[in-house]
């Protein structure tokens, strides 16, 4: 695997640590490196053990040697290349860009964020995977582990109809292969509904049916140059690196990780 182009590197209690990516996304790594400094007032981070949670994703803190032989603390983070439930990565690049999507939803939608880690569970219907236009719901969790959220067609007449051989329980951190736009809703509030087409999201609404503001994709022309060329690195990377994923798979999307099926309530 080639190294990471960027490194962030921060002086933590005298501790030198670092996080690679991609791509300049200095503001989220820089969040995360805070978040540590803050932690480190309290508790010892310097031990090969401590693991952040920070929104969606995992953060673990492992020593290093660089080529002078001086030590250094590395910033690894889950693998949403292989599989985050399984594999480690010192390339925070995916990580920080759904970070980066996710806190924008937010803010935009000024609401309260409500959280879902790449390790909880959504309930996807299998004939959505591949299609064009479809929406996401957000429920209250049935248990631990369960984010609430749903994935199906977004005009499905045989939706309250079909067998529970049509849904599949997986992870989130799969949103990166099915639809990476999607990942920037998970941090909403229970009752939310987000239409997508494509990776555009084209409609976001609260558990009230009210309209919730989000930045479309005719926004995002008119961003000052700066921003729009960071803004359509760190996506077109993420899009890159799964249009090459499914290339070498060769294959047409698979879930997989797929846990034991749950009831499907009449209204999903």
């Amino acid at each position: 695997m080639a190294t990471p182009k960027i490194t962030f590197e921060a002086k933590i209690r005298e501790q030198t640590v670092r996080m690679y990516a991609d791509v300049p996304l200095k503001n989220a790594a820089g969040a995360i490196m805070n978040v540590l400094t803050q932690i480190s007032q309290k508790v010892n981070l310097f031990n090969n053990k401590f693991v952040l949670c920070f929104g969606w994703s995992f953060y673990y803190l492992v020593e290093r040697t660089d080529e002078n032989g001086n030590k250094f603390w590395l910033i690894e983070t889950d693998d949403y290349t292989t599989n985050p439930l399984k594999n480690r990565t010192d390339n925070a690049t995916v990580s920080l860009i759904t970070q980066n999507m996710q806190r924008e939803c937010v803010q935009v939608a000024k609401v309260k964020p409500e959280g879902c880690t790449c390790k909880d569970t959504i309930l996807v219907l299998k004939d959505a995977i591949e299609a064009e236009e479809v929406y996401m719901h957000r429920k209250s969790p049935a248990k631990d582990g369960d984010s609430g959220w749903y994935f199906g067609l977004l005009d499905d007449p045989k939706e309250e109809e079909r067998p529970l051989s049509d849904f599949q329980t997986v992870p989130s951190w799969q949103l990166t292969r099915i639809r990476m736009g999607a990942v920037r809703v998970l941090q909403m509030p229970v009752g939310t509904v987000a239409v997508f087409k494509g990776n555009d999201m084209t409609a976001l609404v609260d558990g009230e049916d009210r309209p919730l503001r989000f930045t479309t994709e005719e926004e995002r022309k008119h961003l000052g140059e700066k921003q729009r060329a960071e803004f359509e690195a760190e996506v077109n990377k993420a899009r890159e690196a799964a249009a090459q994923k499914a290339a070498a798979d060769k294959e047409p999307i698979q879930l997989h990780e797929v846990l034991p099926q749950p009831q499907k309530d009449s209204d999903q």
